[in-house]
């Protein structure tokens, strides 16, 4: 994708973007954050304005994404990783919960069969 259609989509977009950003944990935008100022340093040096230009609108969405979330007391997304482990965690949980009814049952019906064979036992004998 050309700098200045991604320019033209980060300008169009910057209400969504910044939306999507206040999300994202405040630690992950203060690691973005440097990551576009140090790529704004390497875009000087190599005096390459096109990236500059979308570097700042980046950075402006990352600020006011940082302000947005602060004022707004947005709660972080949960990544799709989290969702997953929490998934699996639900998962494993229920299968711990239905392990031990299955042997809870599994010792009544063992309990059950003895019982039964103590009885007939006893009615074998009285004939």
């Amino acid at each position: 994708m050309s700098k200045e259609l991604r320019l033209k989509e980060a300008i169009e977009n910057a209400e969504a973007n910044v939306l999507f950003l206040a999300g994202l944990p405040d630690k992950e935008l203060s690691n973005r954050l440097d990551l576009v100022h140090i790529q704004m340093e390497l875009a000087e040096q190599k005096r390459n304005t096109d990236s500059l230009e979308l570097l700042e609108v980046w950075r402006s969405q990352l600020i006011e994404a940082r302000i947005y979330k602060a004022e707004n007391e947005i709660d972080d997304v949960p990544n799709e990783i989290e969702l997953a482990i929490d998934d699996i965690e639900t998962v494993v949980a229920k299968t711990e919960e239905r392990e031990e009814i299955i042997e809870g049952a599994q010792t009544y019906q063992k309990v059950y069969k003895q019982k039964i064979k103590e009885d007939n036992s006893d009615q074998i004998s009285l004939f």
